[in-house]
């Protein structure tokens, strides 16, 4: 293989039919295999091979697989034991309560 048969990430991209960022982030993940070309130190020069896209093409096939567990619609059939609560009557009991206790201590 010469590197004339590989593909650059643009052309590799282009070939999956996804953004050269999707790409970038399949490579980053070890997803799709590429090949380190020449001494770049700041930044990386890949290619990539055909045959590394085709298998990655055939990893991220899926096949539906019917349920074979169908769930039953859920019926409940029993009534809450649960009430209102009124904070604002609580609210209006214990000041009631602290005036009555107010009132009874000033009257000693």
């Amino acid at each position: 293989m010469t590197e004339s048969d590989l593909l650059t990430p643009s052309e590799a991209a282009a070939r999956l039919r996804i953004s050269r960022r999707t790409l970038d982030g399949h490579v980053a993940s070890g997803g799709i295999r590429y090949i380190s070309v020449g001494l770049g130190l700041k930044r990386k020069r890949i290619r990539f091979d055909p045959a590394d896209l085709e298998s990655f093409l055939e990893r991220q096939k899926r096949a539906e697989c019917p349920s074979t567990n169908v769930r039953a619609r859920r019926l409940t059939r029993t009534i809450s034991a649960s009430g209102a609560i009124d904070f604002q009557a609580l609210l209006e009991q214990r000041r009631a309560e602290r005036r009555s206790a107010r009132k009874s201590g000033l009257g000693r």
